[in-house]
């Protein structure tokens, strides 16, 4: 699979269900209680390893959108990043980016170039049309919100407030970047 480069050492492939890195990363993700959770507290992200090959169109198509990636420094994986298909309302397109990185790759501003890398990317392809890339972001996850405020987003109030459920549940931060 085709890599796409961040910056010299920092590259994204997409996820293959073949590639025992990449299956090394997703089972590592999985097992990391800051990134999937445990029973005594909620994580950020899916279950890596279950989800991301339940549809495999994303592998016949050399789009960014509609995809799960793999972050690699140098031979290594050490993230993932999700990005959604292209979603509409009836005034906008956009895409969700999802985010993940191994502990040992936290702090070292490897996401923070990637996310920027990705968002600035998908803007410039006018193809695709996009109007925003947002985020939806744990409040009790304050670094995940550093970093993508640190890429370009800015929280979005008002999306949160259309996501809020009768209840009140579904508390998560929006953040978004626009074209």
């Amino acid at each position: 699979m085709e890599f796409y480069s961040i910056d010299g050492e920092l590259k994204i492939k997409k996820i293959e269900p073949s590639n025992e890195k990449d299956l090394w990363l997703l089972h590592y993700l999985t097992c990391d209680s800051d990134v999937y959770g445990s029973e005594s507290k909620p994580g950020h992200l899916w279950n890596l390893e279950t989800e991301t090959f339940l549809n495999l169109h994303y592998l016949q198509h050399g789009e960014l959108y509609g995809s799960p990636f793999a972050i690699y420094l140098n031979d290594n994986p050490i993230g993932f990043l999700d990005v959604s298909g292209i979603l509409q309302t009836p005034n906008s397109s956009y895409v969700d980016l999802s985010y993940a990185l191994i502990r040992e790759a936290r702090g070292h501003g490897y996401m923070q170039r990637s996310l920027s890398a990705v968002s600035d990317c998908l803007f410039i392809n006018k193809v695709y049309g996009l109007d925003f890339c947002e985020c939806f972001i744990s409040p009790y996850n304050p670094k995940s919100s550093k970093v993508a405020i640190s890429s370009g987003f800015s929280r979005n109030i008002r999306r949160e407030d259309e996501l809020i459920k009768e209840d009140g549940s579904f508390c998560l931060h929006c953040y978004t970047k626009k074209r």
